[in-house]
């Protein structure tokens, strides 16, 4: 509510409009605007000279995003779960004080540590963290407290929010979702470390040393629930198997009851070995459902499309399915055929280009070796079979175009090489016959619909799209990796592990309020939302200042007011 107060300084009597509000369960001015004196005002009402001087300039600091994590993290009392598994220091910032601000900083816009402070210091952060230095926010401070954390006391703090975040917000643990996947570093080849290892790198920087991440998340907005760190030379199959059994002895210490849990993975952690694991005994086994390859379940080959039946539910119109029991990885398990044709013209687009793009290097190949047989070229090595062999093979690399296109190298007289080749087009028609569109799932739960099994499966995709997102440079990235001992990594997994958490949470948040949209896209809106503060020529020794929002989306403003982050603006001095 908006009220004029009086001022008097040096015997003079000043007028300001503020608001007032309640901040920790007592009233506060939360926004001020200096109006004048009375002489001022009336001659502004007059229509005079208006009373605010010209101003003489604006801070702005980083508010909306900032100010809504940081909500988010006291909301789950993230602060005091760390200090409860770590040591208090005796001066400077807290444990919990500085991973909380690393993750709120990866989230929204990550900073090397040489650049944290510069980034701290032009948002409203320092108001939450008093303490916070140049000092104690550079490289050597920052990891004087990391150094403190070891990987048992992160898997310690990762169950206690686990357990709060899964308890306050009603997160379901009846379905899981598991994925892989690995970031490449800048660590020196010759720096000793057991988990940034040379591997296949899934951003194709072969050239780097790799680390690994294993992510356990809830279907309903990628909340993390548990991560492991591991060498990135390790293969999913090996580091899948690990991985579970560890979330057996985990998801137990979190006491949610006798709920049997279904993990949700992809067919890059399927072995005999895993699936036994999984299942285990019937006390300490999980369900799961996975997918197969398409030569895995001969069952379904070749089958005709009209043998598969429509199934139900808005978010599965037009896919069909067919269902039956397979025996496979040593048990009999159920195996579902499922069409999509989203997926059937997604991945018929992608064919037809790959065709284009093979026809056209296989052109330019015949093209060469035309060249060299009319005498145009001359100079240089001849090509030899065995060269152009690799060329054809290489042009033929992606997906499907080994079987699509017939060809062969014709040896000429005088030396002389001529590829010939052509699309198959019986192979074509019977790709897009009997497998576009198509996907094999198998699972041990044999009493779920198809619908079911089938919508929890598709599930699989937030994950997916949590590791690209950290993956990407602008929001959540978890890269770049200049750290070069294990405990330094799994300390950098931990915070960037937290920063998908919170950001999750925050999107759960804004969509029990109506809102729904991608992470980036809250973010984006978010962060437009500024704290300006305006200077004024001062009166005496009294300074006047203002403080604004700037402009937001609605959603960014109902999310304010109702969580009252205004307590976190900059505190005018």
């Amino acid at each position: 509510m908006a009220s004029i107060i009086q001022k008097n300084i040096k015997g003079h009597r000043y007028y300001y409009l503020v608001e007032s509000a309640r901040v920790n369960g007592k009233p506060r001015i939360v926004k001020q605007q200096y109006l004048g004196t009375a002489e001022t005002i009336g001659a502004c009402l007059a229509g005079k000279n208006g009373p605010i001087p010209e101003p003489l300039r604006s801070v702005i600091f980083e508010f909306g995003a900032v100010a809504a994590l940081l909500s988010v993290i006291e909301r789950i009392d993230l602060c005091r779960i760390i200090d409860a598994h770590t040591k208090k220091r005796s001066q400077g910032l807290s444990v919990s004080s500085t991973i909380t601000l690393a993750a709120i900083n990866r989230a929204v816009m990550p900073k090397s540590k040489s650049g944290f402070y510069d980034w701290f210091s032009k948002t409203v952060l320092p108001n939450a963290y008093p303490g916070a230095s140049r000092t104690n926010l550079s490289s050597q401070g920052f990891w004087n407290n990391m150094s403190q954390l070891n990987e048992e006391m992160i898997r310690a703090i990762e169950d206690d929010v686990t357990r709060t975040v899964v308890r306050k917000y009603g997160i379901s643990t009846d379905c899981l979702l598991f994925d892989n996947t690995n970031f490449f570093t800048y660590i020196d080849t010759a720096t000793p470390t057991s988990l940034a290892q040379r591997g296949h790198c899934k951003q194709k920087r072969n050239d780097l040393k790799i680390v690994g991440l294993s992510l356990m998340a809830s279907p309903d907005h990628s909340v993390p629930l548990f991560h492991e760190v591991y060498p990135g030379n390790t293969n999913d199959a090996k580091q899948f198997f690990g991985v579970v059994e560890k979330l057996k002895a985990r998801y137990a210490s979190l006491g949610l009851g006798e709920c049997r849990l279904t993990l949700v993975f992809d067919k890059g952690n399927n072995s005999e070995r895993n699936i036994e694991s999984i299942l285990g005994d019937t006390k300490r086994g999980f369900d799961f459902i996975g997918a197969l390859r398409y030569n895995q379940c001969p069952e379904f080959n070749n089958m005709d499309k009209a043998k598969l039946t429509p199934l139900e539910g808005e978010k599965l119109e037009g896919v069909s399915a067919c269902r039956t029991t397979i025996n496979i990885y040593g048990t009999a398990l159920t195996a579902i055929l499922t069409f999509n044709p989203e997926l059937y013209n997604a991945q018929l687009d992608g064919v037809i280009a790959n065709i284009e793009k093979s026809t056209a290097k296989l052109a330019a190949i015949e093209l060469k070796l035309k060249e060299r047989r009319d005498g145009i070229v001359t100079k240089g090595k001849a090509p030899t079979l065995a060269g152009v062999k690799k060329k054809v093979e290489s042009s033929l690399s992606a997906e499907h175009m080994k079987s699509l296109f017939n060809w062969s190298i014709v040896k000429l007289e005088g030396g002389f090489l001529r590829l010939d080749y052509n699309l198959n087009e019986a192979v074509f028609c019977d790709l897009k016959e009997k497998r576009l569109g198509r996907s094999i799932l198998f699972t041990s739960h044999t009493d779920w619909s198809t619908e079911k099994i089938v919508l929890a499966y598709r599930s699989q995709y937030h994950i997916e799209e949590a590791f690209r997102q950290m993956k990407n440079n602008k929001y959540l990235s978890f890269q770049p990796i200049h750290h070069y001992t294990d405990d330094k990594i799994r300390v950098h997994a931990f915070y960037c592990v937290l920063a998908l958490l919170i950001v999750s949470l925050l999107n759960r948040e804004l969509e029990d309020m109506g809102y729904k949209m991608s992470v980036e896209r809250m973010l984006d809106g978010f962060q437009l939302v500024r704290q300006v503060i305006t200077y004024f020529p001062a009166i005496g020794k009294q300074k006047q200042c203002v403080s604004t929002l700037s402009d937001m989306d609605g959603f960014a403003k109902e999310y304010i007011d109702k969580y009252n982050l205004k307590q976190f603006t900059y505190n005018i001095k």
